[in-house]
């Protein structure tokens, strides 16, 4: 591990200053040269690795992933900090230094120029190393272009049109104007596609896209990071239904839900869901794909994580948590008896300002007073999500059975199954109600909001807000001054 993220930090240093000639006045003399770069196996699997590693990056650099997919819902209250209650607000535009990085979407592009560059050299690697093999390769690759196909939906929802890269510069940087976000999603299904057909259902050496042990390791060590033929679908899955192409989409949750035998995918308990070393430890089969935060492999954190804004002591040596839901939005959201959720997901709810308790991964190996380390996994695509997705596919098709789709669920956290036969909206507002109640905290509220057209609704800003663009962050001063041909989002002008 330290061999590969030393070498991810050589390959970034390089692929950047390949991409950006004014960025260093003078060469360096430690960066590794692309000439000595892409000569072996080791190098192919730590460009991989570093594909991987800049996409945690960018999600966990200042709690990037719950301020685009939580913060701006109002779930959330804050306690004090003013940038957070800016965020709250929806005021973008505000002076802090942390609302500078999150209007900078560069790290997301440097993960982006990763996969190019290592998209585009990886076949050059078979020619110089002969233990790297064909088949080695194209399974790299199929990872690869995964994850830049999932990249380029992630941005897509926070800034709506963005530029669209997919090649790797030639030494000069060349403005590049915004593209729209329906083509640059096209571009993405595209890849997701061929990552699909390149990628196995898992990594046990039973397919031809993969065989014997991937990278040295057993299948255990890959599961839910290594990118697999059910991620592939399940993000064409939300990438068919981010345009409205419900019928691609059911296509794909049915893809992945009916090859259950292959995947091993299944539902979690909400006693697994919460608990220390459970679901947000990782690695459990109700994940699809998750980024990890190993502690035994010295992946951890003291931030970059929601545990760091919502616990307080006696949990963590911290008198008062950042945010937190208020117990009014709490009984309003699981208003329903029997909810087991209401008091799993929250602690303390009695307080003034009860504890979001649903990820508390805090390793107990340190024992430093004064620190905490949090390991808990970044859940990207999960078995429930997945199941609430297909029943608002079928729901806005028509298909009768939503409601069962909705109902194991519901039933799993406690809730009466409900009748049949709902009005075609009531049905697509259960289930927003129950994705909001399942997926609170996993960066999914805010597009949720967008995607149910329920922003007006939720929060402070007007339909008008909405039509004119203020659902997308608008872009950062840093990407307007170095990219002339970009053009700020209207709200945000």
């Amino acid at each position: 591990m330290r061999y590969t993220y030393a070498s991810l930090l050589l390959l970034w240093i390089a692929t950047l200053g390949a991409g950006c000639s004014k960025m260093l006045d003078q060469p360096s003399k430690r960066a590794l040269t692309e000439e000595n770069m892409w000569q072996n196996k080791n190098d192919a699997r730590a460009a991989t690795y570093g594909c991987y590693g800049l996409l945690r990056a960018a999600l966990v650099n200042e709690n990037a992933h719950w301020v685009y997919g939580d913060m701006r819902g109002g779930d959330f209250q804050v306690t004090r900090r003013s940038d957070l209650q800016a965020l709250t607000d929806n005021n973008l535009n505000a002076s802090f230094a942390t609302m500078d990085q999150w209007r900078d979407w560069r790290r997301f592009y440097a993960a982006i120029n990763q996969c190019n560059v290592t998209i585009e050299k990886l076949p050059e690697v078979t020619k110089r190393d002969y233990r790297y093999s064909v088949n080695d390769m194209e399974l790299d690759r199929s990872q690869v272009r995964f994850l830049r196909a999932f990249l380029y939906y992630y941005i897509v929802r926070i800034w709506g049109d963005v530029p669209l890269v997919t090649s790797v510069p030639n030494g000069n940087f060349t403005p590049v104007p915004r593209e729209n976000w329906q083509k640059v999603l096209d571009f993405a299904i595209q890849e997701a596609q061929a990552a699909a057909y390149g990628l196995p259902w898992k990594y046990d050496g039973r397919s031809p896209e993969q065989q014997g042990d991937y990278q040295g390791q057993g299948e255990g060590h890959h599961t839910n990071i290594s990118a697999t033929r059910g991620m592939a679908h399940t993000l064409l899955a939300h990438l068919y239904a981010w345009k409205g192409d419900y019928t691609n989409a059911l296509l794909h949750t049915r893809t992945v839900i009916d090859n259950q035998g292959l995947t091993g995918y299944n539902f979690v308990s909400t006693a697994d869901l919460t608990r220390l070393d459970g679901s947000f430890r990782g690695r459990g089969l109700s994940n699809i794909f998750q980024v990890d935060m190993n502690f035994d492999h010295a992946e951890f954190s003291t931030t970059g994580q929601l545990e760091d804004w919502t616990l307080r002591a006696p949990d963590i040596p911290k008198s008062e948590s950042e945010i937190y839901v208020p117990k009014d939005s709490i009984l309003g959201i699981y208003s329903e008896a029997n909810d087991q959720r209401a008091t799993m997901f929250f602690s303390q709810l009695n307080d003034a300002f009860p504890v979001f308790y649903k990820m508390k991964q805090v390793n107990s190996a340190v024992k430093n007073p004064t620190l905490r380390f949090y390991s808990s996994a970044i859940i990207i695509f999960r078995y429930e999500e997945l199941y609430l997705l297909q029943a608002e596919c079928k729901a806005r098709l028509g298909i009768a059975d939503a409601i069962g789709d909705l109902n194991s669920i519901r039933t799993r956290r406690g809730l009466k199954a409900l009748p049949g036969n709902p009005s075609a909206d009531a049905l697509l507002d259960a289930i927003f109600l129950e994705r909001r109640r399942e997926l609170i905290g996993e960066g999914w509220y805010w597009y949720d909001l967008v995607h149910f057209n329920k922003v007006a609704q939720f929060t402070g800003l007007s339909q008008q807000d909405v039509n004119n663009g203020a659902v997308y962050w608008p872009l950062s001063k840093s990407a307007l001054a170095s990219n002339s041909a970009l053009v700020q989002n209207n709200f945000w002008k």
